[in-house]
């Protein structure tokens, strides 16, 4: 059985996603073809020769064949009219907006192409984080204690530091700092800001020890991986993260 890659997309995290299908171009040899959905929503079929950092980083793409969705699979513009690309199942690999906040998942389901990824409404409830935890609430699981806070309101006055600050409809630890004083609050607002109108405030526990787990759902039940235990400093940082990512890939 092969595969098609779907990568790259709109959001903070577009150098994650092409790093990833570059890994997985090695790691996995079912994978026949690549592609690549540019920041301005255009999709492109990239040759499997081509899946290198530097192809995207020179915006070389952009001279690869240009694709479209359509009812049923993507498409390509031909002298005569049109040509079904009739590619494999794809595999969602978009990082951060657009492939985990549901939009990509909502494409595909509306032109009825298959592919494995997460479903709408487990994006919606996964990609913010107070989502998340109100659904974590709702089933008994444990989780710090929060405040939500918008651009346009009040900084909280009663406060206890030290505090992580997070963004919240961003992964890969973007946007997060720890405040350890009154003083560096504001800073770190603004950084968080910068990339959401809607933050997590919650109280920084010194020492917690995190752990990536990935899994899936198939006709068998549910499958998991190996638990790994990521190297950090006070958190799992993005700097951290593209590190363990990129791995020697270049």
């Amino acid at each position: 059985m092969s595969f098609c890659i779907l990568f790259g997309g709109k959001s903070y995290e577009h150098e994650i996603s092409i790093v990833s299908a570059i890994a997985l171009k090695k790691l996995l040899p079912q994978v026949k073809h690549f592609v690549f959905l540019d920041a301005l929503h255009n999709f492109y079929l990239i040759p499997i020769q081509n899946m290198q950092s530097k192809f995207f980083s020179s915006k070389e793409y952009i001279k690869a064949q240009k694709i479209y969705p359509k009812k049923d699979g993507f498409y390509l513009r031909t002298f005569f009219g049109e040509k079904p690309l009739n590619l494999p199942i794809l595999i969602n690999l978009i990082h951060g907006g657009d492939g985990e906040d549901g939009s990509v998942a909502s494409l595909l389901d509306f032109y009825g192409i298959p592919y494995i990824g997460p479903r709408n409404p487990a994006c919606v409830l996964s990609f913010d984080k107070e989502l998340t935890k109100l659904l974590a609430k709702g089933r008994g699981v444990l989780s710090l204690e929060y405040r939500v806070l918008y651009r346009d309101m009040p900084i909280p006055k009663n406060l206890t530091f030290p505090l992580i600050i997070k963004p919240a409809r961003l992964g890969s630890s973007i946007g997060i700092s720890i405040v350890e004083s009154q003083e560096k609050l504001q800073y770190a607002l603004e950084s968080a800001f910068e990339f959401d109108e809607k933050i997590l405030i919650e109280p920084f526990i010194e020492g917690i020890k995190e752990y990536n787990l990935a899994g899936f759902k198939s006709k068998e039940g549910m499958r998991f991986s190996f638990v790994e235990e990521p190297e950090k400093k006070k958190f799992l940082d993005f700097e951290i993260y593209i590190y363990e990512l990129w791995g020697g890939i270049h």
